[in-house]
């Protein structure tokens, strides 16, 4: 048994390692064109393309290397249950759980990792790209704004808009900006405008130039439309910057003593990888079992598709936590609970295909 152990490890590992290469550089190849879209737009400095790049493609190594390692022993034993290999190994008394029990050392090798990366790592890594992408643009006042899109001012009910961002004159044009006080609403254009920070108290302001306020009180008449050649405004944080260090860069203790649900929703999400990793190998050992009849890609096929609904039900769990729908101690446990169930009643069927009934 142990040499059928070793055998399956390193034949694991290598198919492993040849889709974990694949999917790295697509995976390198998307975030190096949306590094590129920032760049373009004025939101990121060109000297941190490949600093930002490196940095965003440890946090994507999260979700690869547990995809990985699935697709890896899926593969390799619906290979060798096609070659009739794992059938000789049942008719003598082979079982699915010995099979798990000789993946448990690689298993536990990646779980480490994967803890290791999620807590450690991934914050260290998105403090350093804030950081070194603030340092990089201090010559930059465009920094944290998008071309064509609604932004909301985080800490408000504000929505700031802008149609072109100017990166030869470092100024932003054709602004529209939607402010939301508790007494009335404020609409502002202007033709063009600057974002600047204030020394003294490390705040952030936008001078409009050459524009139009509108105050006002909706469902009245109660309106005011003033022309102005400068209006200075106080910028909050937007959201959707090219890195968020409000949750991804706090440490496992604070997320842990927040009481906030974003906070709660992250915590969940950087426990997930390392027990996803587990659960998608009890789910590989579950449905690799095939015979030479079925097609070639039926347990591959069916794989993807219960990978793909893993990952969805974990990104609601997600979502519901941030917004409060379900209780933080919930947590995203029942998605592994549900995959871990059906994983073990499927390996149980597999041990026991004649159930309680004797073979005659």
């Amino acid at each position: 048994m142990q040499i059928l152990g070793k055998y399956l490890r390193k034949e694991t590992f290598k198919a492993f390692v040849a889709i974990l290469l694949v999917l790295f550089v697509f995976s390198i190849g998307t975030l190096f064109a949306e590094t590129l879209r920032a760049i373009a737009r004025g939101v990121l400095p060109a000297s941190m393309l490949y600093v930002e790049l490196g940095l965003r493609s440890i946090d994507s190594l999260t979700l690869l290397l547990p995809l990985s390692l699935y697709l890896a022993v899926l593969m390799k034993l619906a290979q060798m249950y096609r070659n009739q290999e794992l059938v000789m190994f049942h008719s003598f008394g082979l079982s699915t759980k010995q099979i798990l029990k000789m993946y448990v050392p690689q298993m536990l090798v990646f779980f480490i990792f994967l803890m290791f990366l999620s807590i450690f790592v991934i914050p260290i890594a998105s403090k350093t790209s804030e950081r070194l992408t603030l340092a990089a643009s201090k010559n930059i006042s465009l920094m944290g704004l998008k071309e064509g899109v609604f932004q909301e001012l985080s800490g408000s009910n504000s929505v700031i808009y802008v149609r072109k961002i100017n990166v030869e004159k470092k100024r932003l044009e054709n602004i529209f900006i939607n402010i939301k006080h508790e007494d009335r609403i404020d609409t502002l254009t202007a033709e063009y405008g600057y974002q600047y920070e204030d020394k003294n108290n490390q705040e952030r302001y936008i001078s409009l130039h050459n524009g139009f306020r509108n105050e006002g009180v909706p469902g009245t008449k109660k309106y005011n439309l003033m022309r102005f050649e400068r209006n200075d405004i106080k910028l909050p944080r937007l959201k959707g910057r090219s890195v968020n260090v409000d949750e991804n860069g706090k440490s496992l203790l604070e997320l842990i003593d927040s009481e906030r649900p974003i906070d709660k929703a992250e915590l969940n999400e950087r426990l997930s990888p390392a027990i996803v990793l587990v659960v998608l190998v009890l789910l590989a050992l579950s449905i690799s079992k095939s015979s030479p009849r079925n097609g070639k890609y039926g347990s591959l096929i069916l794989g993807v598709l219960i990978y793909i609904s893993y990952l969805y039900l974990l990104f609601i769990a997600v979502s519901l936590i941030a917004n409060q729908k379900i209780p933080s101690w919930v947590g995203v446990w029942w998605v592994h609970a549900v995959f871990i169930v059906y994983a073990m009643q499927r390996i149980y069927k597999v041990d026991n295909p004649y159930g309680k009934r004797s073979v005659r």
